[in-house]
């Protein structure tokens, strides 16, 4: 190296001297410029018997002629990589005429300016060693011989090959070895075996192993059953050299069949070795036996009703088949599960074992069982599947009476029906709910419920069903009248409960009641018709907003005492009028005299304004016209600010009415004794006593009574249309018939209590005047 950087130092000085004497062309002088180097690169070589180690540079006058030697083979620093010389070369092509001289190879080159370098090339080969650590020189005995590319060995040697070639080794033992494989190596590969084919990309070192041979016996019991050693299947007796230490795979083939075609099933091994062991040689020169003990064998099947069902046997349940070969004496156990399912999904229920077993048992192989064997089998049931859901929150599930968490998964017998139920509706919000709607069933459409009490009834077959409860939102819509009694509601289409379907839309109609007037629409629904539609996307809520009028119900003009008979009233009686909205307020008038205005109301029949007893707002009572003509007439109520009210009501002459009173759900009269005191269950009438009885509308008076002013003292009032008076069933003349002095509107009858009435009991009592009747009273008798 220092040679070459002298020489390098002392071009790059020439260049610089030509560089500062002239600009010389150096073609025109006659000079080359030439390189030398290896392939590859850093080997040692000559040029004019120079040694260089790298690429040399020289400037050689054109026409000179230098000498270029390369040794023929060089090593690394190691030894084990080798280099051989095949040539020199330039860019022509190969340089001819080499001479050997030395170990070297020499050529005779002319400085040419047209070839600018020459190269020295080498090929690579790498040291192949194998080292018998038992064996490294000639002088020893060696275990074994090593054939290399078919080169024998058998102490340490070396051979270089190519890089990427291949060699071929084989190991031979000699007597009284074995050969036991590869040792650790760099080759690159795992060694396996006596015989390898290795490529060659490095130095490699190749260790052999061979160890003493020891005779290995192996036996069976009975004889001539067969064993696998090393891979290698043998038939007993057999007898292998193993090596001292050495370690092998022993495994058993079982079941097997001897000559005779008998069974045998393996037992154990003499060194109590699993089925499949290694087994490792002791380093002592005594030979060794390895026995294999087979015990008698039966075959056992397992078979399932239906078929294709899984078992478990011995712990497992994927066996590939369930046909067994166990020895005589073993003891194996074996299950079948409660429930199984088969590969079309269908499930099956276990019924019982062809022996009457329980499911679980454990069989010891008996020797009975050589040659026919033992055959099981499982018989199973179909079981259906039914799987049902209900996914709204709230909701739950009956399953045949009992309650079972979504998603239910029941597994009756096949053919068995089931009775679904679920919750019918659940709230989720003030005026909203779910309600159960329908069964989705397998998945495809919906089934509506099939049991009388709402229930889903199925009938399961062998394939899984699924059920699953459908349900939809249902708003409530609520109707109210302002005021609340002033109106009904109708709906269309019609809701038990108005809850209605969340796509539903519907019609309300205020259906206003007499004595109200529909004025508009309030909440979810507007306007001035007294109907609308509102769709129930959520829930809603309507009012009717309504303004009070005075009404008078049909037939609601009557006698002021009772209901009679005969829908008339007389002149000069008392007379009540029911309606509605008839007055704001409720007052009772003065008596003498009545007045015609009270509370802001007046009444008018036939254009005269009557007198007023009493008003509210259902209820006016008034004093009747005496002279008014029997027959049709026409009542009208004005009520302040308000619209008038009329009804029609019929006159007639007489039209009694008896005033009652009730005791103990009984309709007694009203009734005094001649001392004044009232005729009661606690204080009855007496045969011949003379009683008063008190109504009104007994019809004219004479002298004729004025309206609205109380009937004076004197003279007597007396009643011109003669009554009379049917007391249980009896007729009685009045002793005396007349208005009550002190008193508008209201007549009396006197009369003495017949004989003949029931005592202790209460006899009907009524008056007829004038051909009409009156209501009809109780009348108790002592």
């Amino acid at each position: 190296m220092k040679q070459f950087v002298t020489k390098g130092i002392l071009f790059i000085l020439a260049l610089a001297v030509f560089a500062t004497v002239a600009p010389l062309n150096l073609a025109q002088v006659g000079n080359s410029i030439t390189q030398v180097s290896t392939i590859p690169n850093g080997l040692k070589f000559q040029v004019d018997g120079q040694y260089y180690y790298s690429t040399m540079g020289a400037i050689w006058p054109a026409g000179s002629k230098h000498a270029l030697s390369a040794a023929t083979v060089q090593y690394d620093t190691l030894g084990t990589t080798q280099y051989a010389f095949q040539g020199w070369t330039w860019s022509g092509g190969a340089v001819p005429g080499a001479v050997s001289a030395g170990g070297f190879s020499v050529v005779t080159v002319t400085a040419d300016p047209t070839i600018s370098g020459y190269q020295a090339t080498y090929g690579t080969n790498y040291a192949v060693h194998v080292q018998f650590n038992n064996c490294p020189t000639l002088n020893c005995v060696s275990p074994g011989t090593v054939y290399v590319n078919g080169l024998p060995s058998n102490y340490d040697t070396t051979v270089f090959i190519g890089a990427g070639g291949t060699v071929t080794l084989q190991a031979v033992p000699a007597s009284g070895y074995v050969f036991a494989g590869w040792g650790n190596t760099n080759a690159g590969t795992t060694l396996q075996g006596f015989q390898q084919t290795i490529t060659i990309n490095q130095p490699t070192t190749l260790y052999p192993v061979f160890q003493v041979a020891k005779t290995i016996n192996f036996t069976s019991v009975p004889s001539g059953l067969q064993i696998l050693a090393d891979g290698e299947l043998l038939t007993t007796p057999a007898t292998l050299q193993w090596g001292y230490s050495s370690s092998h795979p022993l495994s058993i083939v079982s079941p097997q069949h001897d000559n005779q075609g008998n069974l045998w099933v393996f037992q154990s091994w003499s060194d109590n070795g699993a089925p499949q062991h290694t087994y490792t040689v002791t380093p002592v020169s005594t030979p060794e036996t390895i026995t294999a003990t087979f015990v008698p064998g039966a075959n056992v099947s397992f078979l399932t009703n239906p078929q294709g069902l899984a078992l478990n046997v011995d712990g497992l349940s994927n066996w590939p088949t369930y046909n067994f070969v166990w020895g005589v004496g073993t003891s194996h156990t074996f299950s079948a599960p409660a429930t199984l399912t088969d590969a079309q999904g269908h499930i099956w229920s276990f019924a019982g074992w062809s022996n009457n077993g329980p499911e679980s048992q454990t069989m010891v192989v008996p020797s009975s069982a050589v040659p026919n064997g033992i055959r099981m089998v499982a018989t199973y049931s179909p079981v259906g599947h039914l799987t049902v859901t209900n996914a709204l929150a709230g909701a739950s599930l009956v399953v045949n009476g009992a309650p079972c968490a979504s998603p239910c998964d029941i597994y009756p017998a096949v053919g068995a029906q089931v009775d679904v139920a679920t919750t019918l509706s659940v709230p989720v919000a003030p005026g909203q709910r779910q309600d159960f709607l329908s069964w989705t069933v397998n998945g495809a459409g919906t089934t509506t419920s099939t049991a009388p009490n709402g229930d889903l009834l199925v009938t399961l077959g062998q394939s899984a069903a699924t059920a699953s409860a459908n349900y939809h939102l249902m708003n409530y819509l609520g109707a109210l009248a302002n005021p609340q009694a002033g109106a009904t509601f109708s709906f269309q289409p019609s809701s038990p409960d108005n809850f209605y379907d969340s796509q539903t839309s519907v019609t309300v109609k205020a259906n206003v009641l007499p004595g109200y007037q529909f004025r508009s629409w309030t909440g979810d629904l507007s306007g001035p018709a007294p109907s609308g539609s509102v769709s129930m996307s959520s829930p809603r809520a309507v009012t009717a907003m309504l303004n009070p009028v005075p009404f008078i119900m049909a037939g609601g003009v009557v006698n002021g005492a009772a209901v009679t008979p005969q829908a008339v009233v007389a002149p000069g009686s008392i007379v009540s009028v029911f309606g509605a909205n008839l007055s704001q307020t409720t007052g009772v008038g003065p008596t003498n005299p009545m007045v015609q205005t009270l509370g802001g109301v007046t009444a008018t029949v036939a254009g005269e304004i009557v007198p007023l007893y009493f008003v509210s707002p259902t209820q006016i009572n008034f004093q009747l016209p005496v002279d008014l003509a029997p027959g049709p007439q026409t009542l009208t109520i004005n009520s302040a600010g308000q619209p008038s009210a009329t009804a029609p009501f019929t006159v007639s002459a007489d039209a009694p009415g008896l005033f009652p009173t009730l005791s103990n759900d009984v309709t007694y009269g009203v009734i005094t004794h001649a001392d004044g005191s009232a005729v009661t269950p606690d204080a009855p009438a007496q045969t011949g006593e003379t009683l008063t009885l008190f109504g009104t509308g007994f019809g004219a008076t004479s002298p004729a009574r004025t309206a609205g002013f109380p009937v004076p003292s004197s003279p007597v009032y007396a009643l011109t249309d003669g009554p009379t008076l049917t007391i249980g069933g009896i007729p009685v003349t009045p002793t005396n018939a007349y208005a009550q002095p002190g008193s508008i509107g209201v007549d009396v009858l006197q009369f003495v209590v017949p004989a003949g009435l029931p005592p202790g009991a209460n006899s009907a009592l009524a008056v007829t005047i004038g051909g009409v009747t009156s209501n009809g009273v109780q009348l108790p008798i002592q």
